[in-house]
């Protein structure tokens, strides 16, 4: 009993000694809580929906007016004409666009039906079928008011899903694959390998040669964003050939874009791996620190609408959310550099503050 004694007296001291371990052991119950309490949802909420009303009628114009007045819907655009649908999936990120028919109040009066058209962005398709479905019973309970007998008025809608017409899975899951493969090869890799050279005193070593801070972290993360670059051409070749992904945009463009992403992953992972002083470490705050974000905040699997406005926020500085959306815009859309600029700026925002940021930490800390 007394070597057992010693024994748990001496693991208690070490888990306590570990400051920063014990405390992301005991935080994050209560961070995965909150989080996918507040991401993991089925409902919609503040969706932008643009409207193309060819009827301009009273009738027409309260719907709408009841649309914007809830929750789910907000009208972004007003559309004059069918040309300009397009236009306004790619500028203004509607994902939806209403189009009321010109006889649209004759057949209320004369069918007691009601023709409309429903136009979805279908490159996420869980939000595409959702969306269809609240739209469809807000109308229908809103064109109820103009009833003035006891028959309903039943809707016959017309969905065209834009993008994604044979409404395939792929094109949503796709892109999202090929940044949390970035992720787990690019930074949780490059912070392990470069928290081993600290944890068993070699960078030292290595920090005495010739070469300046910046050489020694490329010479690192090099071969890790070979072998991520690698596997990211075999998850967009296996996506296309045998899940039909399209790839409507430019390859040029879309190998920047994954450059960019990759850049900005190892900028992280050299970030953490300079801040953790051990393997372990390095590896829950990975995790916990950009693996989940990606997968909860990047609008991958849940629609970044559904979140409070302090998680929407939160999610402006995810990379992976400005990458997936590149990538989705490139491939399924067929966007160009002159719709892509913004996320294009802040990856490559990001990835100097945070390599930059890691090279000041790496001169400090281990020189």
């Amino acid at each position: 009993m007394k070597g057992f004694k010693a024994i748990l007296i001496k693991e208690c001291r070490h888990i306590f000694r570990d400051f920063k371990t014990l405390m992301f052991v005991l935080l994050m119950p209560v961070v995965l809580v909150l989080i996918f309490g507040y991401t993991i949802k089925n409902e919609i909420n503040n969706v932008n929906v643009a409207v193309l009303d060819y009827a301009q009628s009273a009738t027409s114009r309260q719907i709408v007016e009841d649309l914007s007045c809830s929750d789910y819907f907000c009208i972004k655009q007003y559309i004059s004409d069918y040309h300009q649908i397009e236009k306004v999936f790619r500028r203004y990120n509607v994902r939806m666009v209403i189009v009321f028919p010109k006889d649209f109040e004759y057949q209320i009066g004369k069918n007691r039906q009601a023709e409309i058209q429903f136009i979805l962005d279908a490159s996420d398709l869980n939000v595409a079928t959702t969306l269809e479905n609240y739209t469809t019973k807000a109308i229908s309970q809103s064109l109820q008011k103009f009833s003035s007998s006891e028959e309903p008025v039943a809707v016959d809608v017309r969905v065209k899903m834009q993008y994604n017409p044979q409404l395939e899975s792929a094109y949503m899951f796709i892109p999202g694959n090929i940044a949390l493969i970035m992720i787990l090869i690019t930074t949780l890799m490059t912070s392990i390998a470069i928290s081993q050279e600290r944890e068993t005193g070699t960078w030292r070593m290595m920090a005495i040669t010739p070469s300046n801070q910046l050489v020694l972290v490329l010479g690192k993360i090099i071969p890790y964003m070979c072998i991520s670059m690698f596997c990211t051409a075999v998850v967009i070749v296996l996506g296309i050939v045998i899940f039909g992904m399209p790839m409507r945009g430019s390859v040029a463009l879309l190998l920047l874009l994954c450059f960019l992403f990759m850049l900005t992953a190892c900028s992280l992972g050299v970030l953490i791996s300079v801040l953790a002083h051990t393997q372990q470490v390095a590896m829950l705050s990975c995790l916990l620190g950009f693996f989940l974000p990606t997968l909860l905040l990047s609008d991958f699997l849940f629609p970044i609408e559904n979140m409070p406005v302090p998680l929407q926020i939160a999610s402006h500085v995810v990379p992976a959310k400005w990458f997936i959306l590149a990538l989705r815009d490139i491939m399924v859309k067929g966007a160009g550099l002159e719709l892509l600029w913004l996320p294009v700026v802040i990856m490559v925002g990001l990835t100097l503050f945070l390599l930059t940021v890691s090279i000041l930490k790496l001169n400090r800390k281990m020189v």
